[in-house]
């Protein structure tokens, strides 16, 4: 489904997502017309035989957004020593919107569900899970691997920009802007983005000292 215009939170250029040639299909309404970019033999056939007229189509893409981004060459695991991280202890409020939203976060858990009319009935359920709510990092006897909102918002940031893309070569997250326009305590992902350079110097320059 091509994109003409970009919403007032995407930064999807930025990301490398804006346009794509991997697809078996496009569809787009343009003047009042279907355009259809097909790829595959025999649906150009169906085409054809319902009477479709063939013309050139080259699909619609954002070609500059609003928000503008810049994830920093040479970041490191150095980058969790970085300040940055502690201003969204008090800000965020861990509800987790921001991950419910993101067309990339597929974390999910496990939950047992116990009927009160039968307290042997029950049913394990899938549910949705997420690395900013409470209890995601939980384990035996008590203990969490990120109990502050700034730790997981660490966690999520670096995910999203830095070990995804060092393990698959692309990053996970692909500009869409949600996250930003969700955010009850109005915290910007693209924002918190653009700080990472900053943060890089920071912790470069406690290294030197």
């Amino acid at each position: 489904m091509p994109c003409e215009s970009a919403f007032e939170s995407c930064f999807c250029v930025d990301m490398g997502t804006n346009k794509s040639d991997n697809y078996d299909a496009s569809i787009e309404l343009k003047d009042g017309q279907f355009l259809v970019d097909s790829r595959e033999d025999s649906w150009n056939k169906f085409l054809a035989n319902d009477g479709c007229k063939e013309l050139e189509v080259v699909p619609s893409y954002v070609k500059e957004t609003k928000t503008k981004i810049n994830v920093p060459e040479g970041l490191s695991t150095k980058i969790f020593n970085s300040k940055m991280w502690d201003e969204y202890d008090s800000r965020c409020i861990n509800c987790g919107r921001c991950n419910f939203v993101c067309p990339t976060c597929t974390c999910f858990t496990m939950q047992d569900i116990f009927y009160t009319d039968n307290g042997k009935v029950g049913e394990r359920r899938k549910v949705w899970a997420a690395c900013m709510v409470d209890g995601f990092t939980n384990v035996a006897g008590g203990g969490a691997y990120r109990k502050n909102n700034g730790q997981r918002m660490r966690f999520k940031v670096m995910h999203k920009v830095y070990d995804y893309k060092k393990r698959n070569g692309y990053h996970m997250c692909v500009g869409c802007g949600r996250c930003d326009d969700i955010c009850p305590e109005y915290i910007s992902f693209s924002n918190c983005i653009n700080k990472l350079e900053a943060a890089v110097k920071e912790v470069d320059g406690n290294e030197t000292k």
